[in-house]
């Protein structure tokens, strides 16, 4: 009985130590951003779900609304997300390309000499800032797009039937 009364004041201490490191705060609390991430979920939600184009203002409100979750919270990162894929499909999409590369020199179909001049021309439109000079390039270009279709039409691949066609191409 003896070591029982030796022993309670180290555990009584021990016990009071205990409960009150367990009521200590380790730092400031970080906000959970839950219910901002919820109300910006629930305008994403509804505008993918009324298939609101990406150029409506309503996207505007969305990236607001996320952008309301506070910073360091566990939903920041989700939301983050999402502002960057908002973001990324509302902006420009890239240029299509003014003629795809062709070839010169032996050997080379007519069709590939065809494609390296229109080649050749949308470089040169890429290069050339003033209207004025730029108009008359669009419609070069224009004219050798279409003679490079003409051409690929009336080109076939060895063993194939090319004369459905009809004529010669002039």
């Amino acid at each position: 009985m003896w070591t029982v009364f030796r022993r309670l004041p180290a555990t009584l201490s021990l016990c009071v130590g205990l409960s009150l490191f367990a009521g200590c705060d380790s730092g400031p609390l970080q906000p959970s951003g839950d219910a901002e991430f919820q109300a910006a979920d629930t305008k994403y939600t509804a505008s993918v779900t009324e298939k609101v184009p990406l150029n409506d203002p309503a996207w505007d409100q969305v990236v607001a609304a996320f952008e309301k979750v506070p910073p360091g919270s566990k939903a920041r990162p989700e939301a983050d997300r999402r502002i960057a894929a908002i973001r990324t499909l509302r902006g420009a999409l890239p240029p299509r390309p003014l003629a795809t590369p062709g070839a010169t020199g032996p050997g080379t179909s007519e069709a590939d000499t065809q494609r390296a001049a229109c080649e050749a021309l949308a470089k040169k439109l890429g290069q050339t800032h003033d209207e004025p000079t730029r108009a008359p390039l669009r419609k070069a270009l224009d004219d050798c797009r279409a003679q490079l279709v003409r051409l690929e039409s009336h080109n076939h691949p060895p063993g194939e039937a090319g004369d459905e066609h009809g004529g010669e191409l002039h």
